[in-house]
């Protein structure tokens, strides 16, 4: 199976920064996927961010869960919608919030899934079948490593 390239959805404003979201390139129903360095830099400086898409790059290097995509004048590094929360889950850790529950979620985390809301409601809809089978199978092929 060859994946679709994926292609550029739409930009959300997150923490003041703008993020890019695109199509994701399995070709079975899935999240929109997320500039790794946009988001990155929506929560911490700009080498940081840098340091995050490199990171990215070695995510389980057997099934390699990150792709490529043209963002304009440039290649993007973009990750499945799970890890971009499993990112901001770990940039809350990293800056310091504590949860104070089971149920508390930090800000970038929260930040980051209103944003993704919004930009899937309003440039990538799902029906209930595919939006069922996206939540069983995020990142799609990536993420198990069948590209």
């Amino acid at each position: 199976m060859s994946p679709a390239s994926p292609r550029f959805l739409t930009r959300a404003d997150i923490n003041g920064q703008p993020v890019s979201f695109f199509s994701p390139p399995p070709t079975a129903p899935d999240f929109p996927w997320v500039d790794v360095e946009e988001l990155s830099a929506a929560f911490l400086d700009a080498n940081a961010a840098k340091r995050m898409v490199q990171h990215a790059h070695n995510f389980d290097r057997d099934s390699r869960p990150v792709a490529t995509a043209r963002n304009g004048g440039k290649i993007s590094t973009i990750i499945p919608h799970a890890l971009a929360q499993g990112l901001c889950g770990a940039i809350d850790q990293w800056t310091g919030f504590v949860a104070q529950d089971e149920d508390d979620t930090g800000p970038a985390y929260d930040a980051y899934c209103r944003a993704a809301g919004h930009a899937m409601a309003d440039h990538w809809p799902l029906e209930l079948d595919q939006l069922i089978h996206a939540l069983h199978n995020p990142g799609g092929p990536f993420m198990k490593g069948d590209r």
